[in-house]
């Protein structure tokens, strides 16, 4: 830290929460003052009371999230905390923010909000109990249980009772998603979980959000479409080398076979019997198909395509059919009750987002489909500073973004540049406390086929018998394709000692679960499993990536930015795939050392980490992980596990 940012007031309100002698050292058995952990409450405390952005990358066993917890606390502003996976929101609010209170802010007050779709409404489940859908599997069964379950909540979080009979189709029947919505209008406001969920936000210091539901609040505002949050002085995004993705999501509109197929059962099941309205409805459908037909036909056998010019000029005809369709449809629907006129805005909408995903802006904005559960339309921003800066920063200074994992090679500006951050924004790095050299092993086979050959697979799928071999199962075998997954998940089949967990046969957190519980045992999965995963401990010993994890030159996106950079003079490949890739690489190692006993093998199965000039620039990014290319190495690596545990 500079000298500069050593203020008295800081660099002691830190010491005196997180210092030896602060009360957490009386609560919390085996306590040991952490430098990086004071440091980095101090640069937070001067940067929520000098009003100045803050981004900090605190690595692994920082305990960062005390860092910035203690001194929001103290603040006695209120404050937001985004974060970025479901795992860190139950931490915040199930471990840290009640150990503060006890040690260090008795008056602190905290509540969790959610996007709407994660609470029960009470007006849809009522009328799917007055009409039950029977096309629904286990209908009768879950709302038996929900009727019970009502007698018993309080909070009406879905959360409680997913997976105890409730099947993911049946909860998007009962939630309403930001459409489906009708808010202030709604009947049954005054009993509304959600609403009670924000009456309780209102009221606390400290609110825990997730990057998503932060964004479509900046969204609505920008819009003028009200609110999803309340109020607040100051956020602190945990988890921000996910932002820039979600602010894409976010900033961007699109139109599915699903988004239309849920709104016109919305409309049969909640205004049936009006026949001008069943009429125009069935004319949207037969346009609909009409419509995403031939955006199945443009997309071919690709899955996700940028769309040209030429190629929206041709689906234009069809998408002015669907417009007229929707707008049609609006207008007959009677504007004399809240249901009617909340169907008829969804039905305008869905034709002004049709009509605005048609026109990208050459290098502020792209066209792209997809054909993922239906077919797409998207309309997606190449960056999102200028949307952040119009939407948050004009308008919020105290501002703190924190990740273990925000700079490619100790340099904070590409991603200050990224999120659009102003000038005066501080930039800080926390070292982890924890001691990679001896924790970890990078290793790196001598002579692989090359990753696009057919017989790539194969040898993947013998490293991995060999590496495990040595770890002893307990690892995540990670692929950067599908097709990988799939090819080397056949040619392990039965080849293991250990129970092998596959993506896709089960849900995420089911297989995550089983991972721990049926330990040593082997997750294999796609790269963007491990975002958010905290498996500290034995359990997990080993990542195995198959290939360096570089985003798909061909995605929209990354194609957009690439050229961008081009036309800026620079290469897309070094200052954005690269870069990317070794985030990632880092994440993974990060999954390894949770603790500062953990050790774990992180195996690269892509000989291009040492044979191409840019593999010095992962290379020096994992130092002082030690490199191995000798398998009785990483057996010897293992071995040294075993003497410390005995």
């Amino acid at each position: 830290m500079t000298d500069e940012a050593k203020t008295p007031d800081d660099a002691m309100m830190a010491q005196l929460m997180l210092g030896p002698d602060s009360p957490l050292s009386q609560l919390i058995s085996g306590f040991a003052p952490r430098p990086g952990q004071i440091e980095m409450a101090a640069a937070v405390s001067k940067a929520l009371r000098q009003q100045v952005p803050l981004v900090v990358e605190a690595g692994t066993g920082t305990g960062k999230t005390l860092a910035y917890l203690a001194p929001a606390a103290a603040s006695g502003l209120k404050v937001v905390v985004s974060t970025g996976t479901r795992t860190l929101q139950d931490q915040v609010q199930g471990k840290e923010l009640p150990l503060l209170r006890q040690a260090l802010a008795p008056d602190l007050t905290w509540a969790v909000l959610k996007g709407r779709t994660n609470y029960l409404c009470r007006r849809r489940y009522l009328g799917l109990a007055a009409q039950p859908d029977l096309s629904l599997p286990g209908l009768r069964g879950a709302l038996s249980f929900l009727e019970d379950w009502l007698e018993e909540t309080h909070g009406g979080d879905l959360d409680e009772v997913r997976g105890q009979g409730l099947r993911p189709s049946l909860a998007a029947e009962v939630s309403a998603n930001s459409e489906q919505c009708l808010g202030g209008r709604c009947p049954m406001r005054q009993d509304c979980f959600l609403m009670e969920a924000r009456r309780r936000a209102a009221e606390a210091q400290i609110v825990v959000v997730n990057h998503h539901l932060f964004l479509a609040d900046l969204v609505l505002r920008a819009g003028g479409h009200g609110e999803a949050l309340p109020r607040y002085q100051a956020v602190i995004f945990d988890e921000a080398h996910i932002l820039p993705e979600v602010a894409t999501q976010a900033f961007g509109v699109g139109i599915s076979q699903q988004r239309l197929s849920i709104l016109l059962r919305d409309l049969l099941r909640e205004i049936p019997g009006k026949a001008d309205a069943a009429q125009a409805a069935a004319r949207v459908e037969a346009m609909g198909k009409g419509f995403f037909g031939k955006l199945h036909r443009l997309l071919g056998p690709g899955g996700r395509v940028t769309l040209s010019p030429a190629q929206l000029e041709a689906l234009s005809p069809a998408g002015g059919e669907l417009q007229e369709a929707l707008d049609a449809l609006a207008k007959s629907l009677p504007g004399n009750d809240e249901t009617s006129e909340a169907l008829a805005q969804r039905a305008q909408a869905l034709a002004l987002d049709l009509e605005a995903a048609a026109q990208p802006v050459a290098g502020h904005s792209v066209a792209w489909a997809e054909a993922r559960g239906g077919a797409s339309l998207h309309l997606s921003p190449v960056e999102v500073g200028p949307h952040l800066q119009e939407a948050l920063y004009a308008f919020q200074s105290r501002l703190v973004f924190t990740s273990a994992t925000l700079a490619a090679t100790n340099d904070l500006e590409p991603f200050c540049r990224r999120m659009g951050l102003p000038t005066e924004t501080r930039k800080k790095i926390v070292d982890s406390p924890f001691d990679p050299a001896s924790q970890a092993l990078l290793y790196v086979p001598r002579q692989m086929p090359d990753p696009g050959s057919g017989q790539f697979p194969g040898a993947v799928a013998q490293q991995v018998v060999q590496l495990l071999e040595h770890s002893r199962g307990r690892a995540f075998v990670l692929f950067t394709s599908h097709r990988n997954l799939e090819a080397v998940s056949r040619l392990l089949q039965g080849q293991l000692p250990y129970p092998m967990l596959v993506q896709g046969q089960a849900p995420r957190l089911e297989l995550l679960q089983r991972f721990v519980q049926e330990s040593p045992s082997v997750l294999l999965a796609t790269a963007s499993f491990w975002q958010g995963v905290d498996v500290p401990g034995a359990a997990l010993s080993a990542v195995i990536v198959d290939k360096l994890p570089f985003a798909p030159p061909d995605d929209p996106l990354v194609a957009a930015r690439c050229q961008r950079l081009e036309e800026e003079g620079k290469s897309g490949f070094a200052h954005l795939l690269v870069p990317e890739a070794i985030l990632s690489l880092k994440q993974g190692l990060g999954r390894l050392l949770r603790t500062p006993t953990d050790r774990g093998l992180l195996a690269v199965l892509d000989v291009r980490l040492v044979s191409k000039g840019y593999g010095k620039r992962f290379l020096k990014a994992l130092a002082p992980v030690p490199l191995t290319h000798d398998l009785a190495e990483v057996a010897r690596f293992f071995a040294a596990e075993g003497e410390a545990e005995g």
